[in-house]
């Protein structure tokens, strides 16, 4: 004889499915300080290479995806930050990091 355990939605008989543990996950998303800077070298960037086209193609994004972060229509992450370094050649702290008067070092902060 044949006993059913499980129906075909994974419910057991008599009752409702175990519910599922969810991770916490850090969160991982920018500041609104650094999104505005990420903005700002994107378009920097889309300066640099000439077009949103190139700018996407080097960072491995859509153009769709780099100009809405630019607009600000979405807000970008820290990946999209580390490919933008990548791509502009420099560190990831330089891209978001505070800006520093002309006359200091942007390493160090003393003044030369």
């Amino acid at each position: 004889m044949l006993t059913v355990v499980r129906s075909p939605s994974g419910e057991q008989e008599g009752g409702r499915a175990p519910a599922r543990r969810r991770r916490s996950i850090p969160c991982l998303s920018l500041t609104p300080t650094q999104r505005k800077r990420l903005r700002a070298a994107l378009r920097n960037l889309r300066a640099a290479y000439g077009s949103w086209s190139c700018v996407a193609e080097v960072m491995g994004l859509s153009v769709v995806a780099v100009e809405s972060i630019a607009n600000g229509r979405a807000p970008g992450s820290p990946a999209t930050a580390q490919r933008a370094a990548k791509a502009a050649g420099v560190t990831v702290e330089q891209l978001l990091g505070g800006l520093v008067a002309a006359d200091r070092c942007p390493a160090c902060g003393r003044s030369g």
